[in-house]
């Protein structure tokens, strides 16, 4: 007579273990999701200090580009005086143009490559916040998923009982 009723304490015993289980596995699941969701949000971090820092070199390197400029037709100015051509008109005039020109080009190009860099780091953070999210997400998924889990194992081990207690009873 005791047999019967061992059998399914041992059943409802290991369901009430398959659900822990699963509710364990998911919690370790979730948690790995957070932790990588947390590395998301440290390299968007890092990906926003890049993207300061590349508006910044760049900031620099244009004002430098156009302080040599400026040296330079400084000199070439100097030169064609010395020279005894006169810098106000004709081919002086040209050269002193171009380099001014020339010049203007180089510190927009580096102007623009900076914001460039800048755009990519801020593309890569927007990425990793969405990451970071969609992570999680995961983790409640996980979180979700584990609980129905464990539940299930419940029911399904509480309809064996039942199914062994009705046999014993009337079978």
């Amino acid at each position: 007579m005791c047999t019967p009723m061992i059998g399914m304490l041992l059943n409802f015993a290991g369901a009430m273990s398959a659900a822990a289980g699963k509710r364990q596995a998911a919690e370790a699941k979730a948690q790995e999701y957070e932790y990588q969701a947390k590395i998301d949000e440290n390299n968007r971090q890092v990906a926003l200090w890049k993207a300061q820092d590349a508006e910044a070199r760049g900031a620099k390197e244009e004002a430098a580009l156009r302080v040599k400029v400026a040296g330079l037709k400084g000199r070439q100015r100097s030169a064609l005086a010395a020279s005894g051509v006169e810098v106000g008109s004709g081919s002086a005039l040209d050269i002193l143009g171009d380099t001014a020109a020339l010049g203007e080009l180089d510190a927009l190009t580096i102007r623009s490559n900076a914001e460039r860099e800048s755009y990519e780091q801020n593309v890569v953070a927007s990425n990793l916040q969405a990451n970071a999210g969609m992570k999680r997400m995961g983790a409640q998924n996980a979180r979700i998923a584990g609980k129905i889990g464990a539940q299930t194992s419940l029911l399904t081990g509480a309809g064996s009982v039942a199914e062994k207690w009705y046999n014993y009873s009337y079978g």
